[in-house]
């Protein structure tokens, strides 16, 4: 009995020994859980560092532009590839004067964070307009729809390493900002993507149209404010002092006009037959490069962005005048900054990715979008990525980049966007239209009894 007993014991005792490691490693996997995707993240992204971030040169490229305007040269003497607004290197001052490998390590993380925010904040807005769109399992396939959507959006923006992820950071801080009723934020967040990059200058006829004048006198001050930096700068070290004039005068003016010219290095590439210029712009240069039916190029690029833009005002006029829109908004107008642009390449696609995160929430979390839902997303995603990439092959990557399916592609989730305006109002918007009109069409009466209520 006695040998039975601690023939027991010690075996008990051994069982414990033995599942103690099994239950720490139980605790701190449950107390990893919650960190997964960011510990993912944070593994993928230094994963891919030494095949992207580390032989970028752009993080040096815009520190060399920042390194001209402290010594008061002109921008483009210094530095005549650089197409850039001057202002965009003022974000640089601070790493213009470390070694170029800590310089493309501190811009890497700071774009991949960027990456991040944009994501984040869109899902934010996802979920108050569908509820339930970033939750549990919806979470994973929104997600994974993105991923697979946009991954090649993701890898040319990595592979490039330029400043459209700190810019579309800008444009969501603005959104949530606007979202949420801020309207002087929104404004000034706004106007410091546009200083940065000339496309997010869309948003001021926007704001005109949906009458938010405070985000409008903000946006008009903060944006002279931030681009004339610059020149401040030159001014205090008397050195250059017109970066924003020339800026304009060598870069934006000719690029307005079609068939312009400009002995600026970069011009030929912009405004030629590039195949790689996947704007509306870059598909009319290769196509009309003489008179079509009796009418110029000009006259024929006028036409289609003229027809173009008209849609897009009809969405905006058709998207109430609230708040809780704007995020859809945003989708239209990024669409349309790619669109619109004189120079649209590839990597600069990523600001479509608002746009795939509402509408893949849409056909998730809304039973009315399913069915459409899923046949645009897949046609958006065939015409933007599925017919451009090495697995079909360089001929039809080259017809598809000439035909312009990319820009199509994007186009395309316009059709989702109609649909939530005029059919399927999101639900997440339904109930406070509901809570609006119950609470304007109440009779005195009616206020009475539901005022304990509502005070309770």
């Amino acid at each position: 009995m006695t040998q039975s007993s601690a023939f027991s014991a010690r075996s008990s005792g051994g069982a414990t020994a033995n599942s103690r490691p099994s239950t720490l490693l139980g605790s701190g996997l449950a107390r990893l859980a919650p960190w997964s995707d960011w510990i993912v993240l944070i593994i993928t992204a230094a994963a891919l560092y030494p095949m992207f971030g580390r032989s970028s040169d752009m993080a040096p490229f815009y520190s060399t532009a920042a390194r001209c305007i402290l010594r008061g040269e002109a921008l483009l003497n210094c530095l005549p590839p650089y197409p850039y607004q001057p202002a965009l290197a003022i974000f640089f001052i601070p790493i213009a004067f470390l070694p170029a490998v800590l310089q493309r390590l501190i811009w890497y993380v700071i774009f991949i964070g960027c990456l991040v925010l944009a994501v984040r904040l869109t899902e934010a807005i996802a979920e108050r307009i569908y509820p339930g769109s970033t939750r549990g399992q919806n979470l994973f396939w929104l997600r994974t729809i993105m991923l697979i959507t946009c991954g090649k959006h993701f890898l040319d923006v990595v592979t490039y390493a330029s400043h459209d992820p700190l810019s579309l950071a800008l444009i969501m801080f603005a959104t949530w900002a606007l979202f949420n009723g801020r309207e002087a934020v929104g404004g000034l967040w706004l106007a410091v993507a546009a200083a940065i990059r000339a496309s997010p200058l869309i948003y001021l006829p926007y704001l005109v149209l949906k009458r938010r004048l405070l985000a409008c006198v903000v946006f008009i001050v903060a944006f002279l404010a931030v681009s004339l930096i610059p020149d401040v700068i030159g001014a205090l070290r008397g050195g250059h002092t017109g970066y924003f004039t020339d800026w304009l005068r060598q870069v934006v003016g000719p690029a307005i006009v079609p068939g312009t010219s400009s002995n600026l290095v970069f011009w030929d590439i912009w405004n030629g037959a590039n195949l790689y210029n996947q704007s509306l712009r870059g598909l009319i240069n290769r196509f009309a490069t003489g008179p079509v039916f009796g009418l110029t190029p000009t006259t024929i690029l006028i036409v289609v962005d003229g027809i173009f833009a008209a849609i897009v005002g009809v969405l905006l006029l058709k998207s109430p005048r609230r708040r809780e829109y704007v995020g859809i908004d945003t989708a239209v107008l990024l669409i349309a900054m790619l669109a619109l642009s004189p120079m649209t390449s590839r990597y600069h696609y990523i600001f479509v990715l608002p746009a795939v995160i509402l509408a893949t929430a849409a056909t998730i979390a809304d039973p009315r979008m399913r069915t459409l839902g899923i046949f645009v997303l897949a046609a958006s995603f065939l015409l933007r990525e599925g017919t451009s990439n090495d697995l079909v092959g360089g001929r039809i990557t080259d017809f598809a980049y000439a035909y312009g399916f990319m820009p199509l592609g994007a186009i395309a989730l316009y059709i989702i966007f109609g649909a939530i305006l005029w059919a399927w109002h999101p639900p997440g918007l339904s109930a406070v239209d509901d809570k609006a009109e119950t609470a304007t069409t109440r009779t005195p009466s009616d206020k009475w009894v539901h005022a304990p209520a509502e005070r309770a």
